[in-house]
């Protein structure tokens, strides 16, 4: 079978594909075939360079006395062996080094490779176990897995026996009278291999092209794979970079943001002061002159400039939290909770407040934040409460792995389950200025000072009963080390 037949399985295996996959089967298939020509010419070179000396030596030892008794002499066999079989032999070992894998090489082969058995069995005299050399011969040449190869060894063996069965039958089959039958004989052998060595051959080549055609598939497979790992590669590289870009952009605002924050607010503070200051005076000038309504607007105005300048000394509050360079040092948090209680002794005593305080860890971080952070939570504790309760509050640390989780507890008005994350957002209030006094901006003020600690904050509450207030602080085994041994921290710490 030569390399540009078609068979009807590959027709219909080519129609299944893609032409793409069609035309790269197609040359795995022309790859694998010529690799195996080149291997089987190679063989039978050096099969025929092997079988020319064998020639030689069946005709210096064995043919003297196949043609002449048992005499052994030299005899003429000898030179038709060495120039014959040469002349056999040279030509398809000649092909098979300089033209390895060709048609013509491989016909060649064939032929030549049938011819050196017909010169053997002359030199046996006819002999009929030199005959097994043809049947031997055609086994080796099915290595091609080419049917053509085949049909032309078979059609040498044919003419040979035929012609030399009628000219010379003691050369081909050892006896002097040979009917026209004989060669026929030895030829319907030679069919009955051919026909399984045929059926080999084309289960050979079957096998061939259903390899070539699956190793193409898988190629155009694994090309579709890497190229949709390249793409998608492409596209979350893009994806990251453009991610990068927003998130520069949004730092960029954010930071414009906070400075328009604070010099809004810092630029506000004074003509509000202003405005707060001569309200009060303009009250005390006109003193009781004024009638009801009139008292009533001034009042007005006096409560609003004083709630415009809490609003905004808040926001100046919410945008240095921000802003603010940030410290990371050594902090004691019952440092923090001292000075916070501190600043509240007036409410806590007006509302006869008790305060418990577990033993709170050493931290690295901004001790003004988390002042203020304590400060916020704790005077939120004493502001949101019954009027028929007391306030109690308790300040606990507890460790999970690799962070503190610090809860302030309160016994207050409690907060509802869906506003537990609206109220972390700047000016969220959950009641009137009638009934609380504030801007809503504390809360939002403990969040950014949590998450500028790498933290988190967050409220678990019943509603009536009371609230917890909990966030989180990175531990750090340094200062725990250095404040649990009390050691000088200078030799561990360079900031201690």
């Amino acid at each position: 079978m030569s390399p540009t037949d078609t068979t009807t399985a590959e027709v219909e295996m080519s129609a299944m594909l893609s032409p793409k996959v069609d035309r790269r089967a197609k040359q795995l298939l022309e790859q694998r075939r010529l690799t195996v020509y080149q291997w089987t010419d190679r063989v039978l070179a050096w099969l025929m360079a092997i079988q020319w000396l064998a020639a030689v030596a069946a005709a210096y030892w064995i043919s003297p006395q196949a043609w002449a008794g048992t005499t052994s002499q030299t005899h003429p066999h000898v030179w038709a062996a060495i120039l014959l079989g040469g002349a056999i032999s040279s030509f398809p070992i000649l092909l098979a080094v300089f033209k390895p894998g060709s048609v013509i090489s491989r016909h060649v082969i064939a032929s030549g490779q049938m011819l050196m058995s017909a010169l053997l069995i002359h030199l046996s005299g006819g002999r009929i176990e030199t005959h097994f050399h043809v049947f031997g011969s055609l086994a080796i040449l099915a290595f091609y897995r080419d049917a053509k190869v085949l049909m032309t060894a078979s059609t040498v063996v044919a003419l040979d026996h035929l012609l030399r069965g009628f000219y010379w039958p003691e050369s081909a089959f050892g006896i002097l009278e040979a009917g026209s039958w004989r060669w026929m004989e030895h030829s319907a052998w030679v069919v009955f291999e051919v026909t399984f060595l045929l059926f080999a051959c084309r289960q050979n080549q079957n096998e061939m092209r259903q390899d070539s055609y699956q190793r193409a598939l898988l190629e155009s497979t694994n090309e579709r794979i890497e190229s949709e790992v390249i793409r998608r590669t492409l596209e979350i590289e893009q994806g990251r970079q453009q991610l990068e870009q927003s998130l520069l952009e949004l730092e960029r605002k954010n930071r414009e943001l906070d400075e328009f924050t604070y010099v809004a607010s810092h630029d506000l503070q004074e003509p509000i002061r202003k405005l707060v200051s001569f309200s009060k005076l303009l009250k005390q000038d006109i003193g009781t002159t004024l009638n009801e309504n009139a008292e009533k607007d001034l009042n007005f105005i006096v409560d609003a400039a004083q709630r415009m300048r809490s609003l905004i000394h808040d926001l100046l509050a919410l945008s240095r939290a921000g802003r603010s360079a940030m410290k990371h040092d050594p902090v004691a948090l019952e440092d923090c909770v001292e000075m916070a209680t501190e600043a509240l002794s007036m409410r806590i005593r007006e509302t006869g407040a008790t305060i418990q305080c577990d033993p709170l860890p050493m931290v690295v971080g901004d001790s003004t934040l988390l002042t203020q952070l304590y400060q916020n939570l704790i005077g939120n504790a004493l502001k949101f409460i019954s009027t028929d309760r007391t306030p109690q509050i308790r300040l606990t640390a507890k460790r999970k792995d690799q962070m503190w989780e610090l809860a302030v507890i309160d016994n207050g008005i409690g907060i509802k389950s869906e506003y537990s994350v609206r109220i972390f957002s700047p000016f969220q209030r959950l009641h009137n200025r009638a009934e609380y006094e504030g801007t809503g901006i504390g809360l939002a003020i403990c969040r950014k000072s949590v998450e500028r600690h790498d933290g988190e904050i967050w409220v678990e509450s019943v509603y009536g009963e009371g609230s917890q207030f909990l966030f989180t602080i990175p531990v750090s085994l340094e200062v725990e080390k250095c404040h649990t041994e009390q050691t000088e921290c200078a030799k561990t710490l360079s900031y201690c």
